[in-house]
């Protein structure tokens, strides 16, 4: 499976994680990598929020696809960096359990 078949299935499926609004409005980016295994798919996201302070620092975040197209939130929510995101997802497609900082 790939970034676009992933895309692809939660349009289908009527859902707007990858719409441009949701992604601008995120300020998401999308990592190419798509993990997948007997613990299921999973890919990276990134997000980095602008407050009044400034922008703050590019964080990462697992998400979960599942079977009908809908994308959800595996880890904490923009709270891990690069590598620790792409251990997480690797970790979650082989069905191992994460560190529980790492956990929602």
């Amino acid at each position: 499976m790939t970034i676009q078949d992933i895309r692809t299935a939660n349009q289908r499926a009527g859902r707007f994680f990858f719409s441009p609004d949701t992604m601008r409005f995120f300020k998401s980016r999308v990592l190419p990598t798509v993990f997948e295994g007997v613990g299921g798919i999973y890919f990276v996201t990134s997000e980095q929020f602008v407050g009044s302070e400034g922008a703050q620092p590019r964080r990462y975040t697992v998400r979960r696809v599942e079977s009908s197209g809908e994308i959800n939130t595996a880890t904490v929510f923009n709270q891990l960096t690069k590598s620790k995101a792409q251990i997480a997802a690797s970790m979650l497609s082989h069905g191992h359990e994460l560190p529980e900082a790492w956990r929602k």
